[in-house]
């Protein structure tokens, strides 16, 4: 590096997407301070990176001042000589070196820094629920806080916008092998919004787990003062996906695949039968186009057996498609237990489904669930549970072993190998995973006769959810 006498007026920090320049980067030299905040050593193949060259402590006109970038790797994504410029990653691994040269015209100072471009892992996803902020747990809304004696959370019933509670969240995540978190979204500034932008994202213990977006649907496409029905407006649909662009898709830690910003959509199949889907699809791929965007759309499509024709036919508006209702859609509002054999005629219905998905250009992401148990929410509702256990002989724990099995077998490696859980945290259904105070097994409540356990047994079961995945992607790799 040259010494002149810019180079001695300025400093110049490199910034990539939203984070904040505080890095404490000793001086290179008794002249010199260049840093680097963040400290960008790596990057997934395919993903776009934002870098802005800042320019500190100059004493001239700094609308003088030239930019010209450059890279080993190429991949400048439009011009290279602004001060804000889009990288992308190469679509193999390789060692990039990236360099910018800043000049006043009369003298000029140059800063590099490599990244190693790495190969995509295979994605693990659990659908996440950022609604336990403000101190509100949803109370008097869970089956478990209703068994006697209670089983809570190791947490306890938490805050999760607590530093605490969501770092403890990515260590379990990484420890099971978890690596994307698929966020419950309700809405600008709604709480999970605030929750996930403001607290989960710039958390600095993120490290590789990715985010994405579930655009709960019912609330965003519903006008109550239209009708009691649902998905009746799309008058939502153009500012949301501003929000998301501003807020969320240019976040190194925001899931993309082949470099497009992954959205999943809740119940697109109802969205089909109530006829908004394709409209409501169209004006999100424009607006994120005029955003610079290219998004990819995975629905909620595949429930049951596939026979609605028009269903079936909807699917080529997607990029993917998955089942969000394990539950329902392998029968679980009939049976207490769902059986060997009914897993497998569950993931038969859904090989179809991803059959029909790829002859639409569409891919297919399989999902597991441990069980069900909505009763502490919706007890009017008369919702029938399902067991943890395949049968009232196996152990708690094998509805999910069987699950993860097969879904492990229709993953498709075009996708990263994606296979959705549902869910983390969602305590009114019963579905999470999320570690549990462990408790010996019980099927008391606090009704006195089985209302909200329907006579089944629940144990605290500490880690075993994360020992089970854990244990499964092991095996497979």
């Amino acid at each position: 590096m040259t010494k002149n006498n810019l180079l001695y007026l300025f400093t110049l920090v490199l910034f990539i997407g939203i984070s904040s320049c505080d890095d404490d980067t000793p001086p290179s030299n008794e002249n010199v301070r260049l840093s680097v905040t963040p400290r960008i050593e790596n990057v997934t193949v395919g993903n776009k990176v934002t870098f802005t060259c800042n320019v500190g402590f100059y004493e001239g006109d700094n609308s003088l001042l030239t930019y010209n970038w450059t890279s080993s790797c190429d991949n400048i994504i439009g011009e290279s000589n602004t001060k804000t410029i889009t990288w992308q990653a190469p679509a193999e691994p390789d060692t990039c070196n990236i360099t910018v040269l800043v000049s006043d015209g009369k003298f000029s100072d140059e800063y590099s820094f490599s990244i190693i471009v790495e190969a995509e892992k295979d994605l693990v996803g659990v659908y996440y629920y950022p609604w336990h902020g403000d101190n509100n747990f949803h109370g008097g809304k869970y089956l478990r806080e209703f068994l006697v004696p209670a089983q809570l959370p190791v947490l306890g019933e938490y805050n999760d916008r607590e530093a605490r509670v969501i770092e403890r969240h990515f260590e379990w995540s990484e420890y099971a092998g978890i690596n994307l978190w698929v966020s419950s979204w309700w809405g600008p500034h709604r709480t999970e919004d605030i929750t996930l932008r403001n607290h989960v994202m710039p958390n600095p213990k993120i490290n590789d787990i990715q985010i994405a977006l579930f655009y709960e649907s019912t609330s965003r496409l519903t006008n109550s003062s239209i009708s009691d029905d649902r998905w009746n407006t799309t008058e939502n649909v153009a500012s949301d996906i501003q929000h998301m662009a501003t807020y969320y898709w240019n976040h190194p830690n925001y899931l993309k695949i082949d470099g497009r910003p992954v959205l999943f959509i809740y119940l697109t199949r109802a969205m089909q039968s109530r006829g908004i889907l394709e409209e409501t699809v169209i004006i999100m791929r424009e607006q994120a186009e005029m955003l610079g965007h290219d998004i990819y759309i995975v629905g909620d499509h595949a429930f049951g057996r596939a026979t609605n024709s028009g269903i079936i036919e909807a699917m080529a508006l997607l990029d993917a498609v998955t089942n969000y209702d394990v539950y329902g859609s392998s029968g679980g509002r009939n049976v207490l237990y769902a059986t060997q054999a009914g897993v497998d005629n569950y993931y038969a219905n859904m090989a179809e489904w991803k059959s029909l998905a790829e002859e639409r250009g569409a891919r297919f992401i399989p999902a597991v669930s441990p069980g069900y148990n909505d009763r502490g929410v919706r007890l009017d509702a008369d919702h029938q549970p399902l067991s943890r256990k395949l049968s009232e002989d196996d152990e708690f724990g094998s509805l999910f072993k069987a699950n993860l099995d097969g879904a492990l077998k229709l993953t498709d490696p075009d996708i990263r190998n994606l296979f959705m859980i549902n869910s983390w945290n969602e305590w009114h259904e019963d579905t999470n995973i999320e570690p549990v105070v462990p408790a010996p097994p019980t099927s008391e409540d606090v009704s006195g006769e089985g209302v909200y356990t329907y006579g089944l047994e629940y144990e605290g079961y500490g880690m075993k959810y994360l020992d089970i995945l854990r244990e499964a992607i092991e095996k497979k790799e």
